[in-house]
């Protein structure tokens, strides 16, 4: 089953230009892992301290187990200082309508 996740994070006003190198570096290391299908970072413009993250994982499994790697938490800790709001959406879908080109 396939994972969606929309992630909002609004960062303390004056600490959004540190937050920003902290996530390009999750976007990094989380693109090489297992099951990661889709990992983008966007900058509100209106607001920016406003950041959005669109995942979608291979499976709920490889979902968690980013959830459970050492370097997420290591890099959510150095967030954690920066960061007023945090919400997370995940979606759980059984298949991708776009690929199989349905409508």
């Amino acid at each position: 089953m396939t994972i969606a996740n929309q992630v909002i994070i609004e960062a303390i006003k004056g600490k959004e230009k540190a937050l920003k190198p902290i996530l390009n570096a999750l976007v990094e290391a989380t693109l090489l892992e297992k099951g990661c299908q889709k990992y983008e970072l966007y900058q509100l413009d209106e607001d920016r301290t406003i950041f959005f993250i669109i995942e979608i994982w291979k499976s709920e499994k490889r979902y968690n187990d980013h959830l459970e790697s050492e370097k997420f938490k290591a890099i959510s800790a150095d967030m954690e200082k920066l960061v007023e709001v945090k919400v997370s959406n995940p979606l759980k879908l059984t298949q991708c309508l776009t690929k199989l080109k349905l409508k």
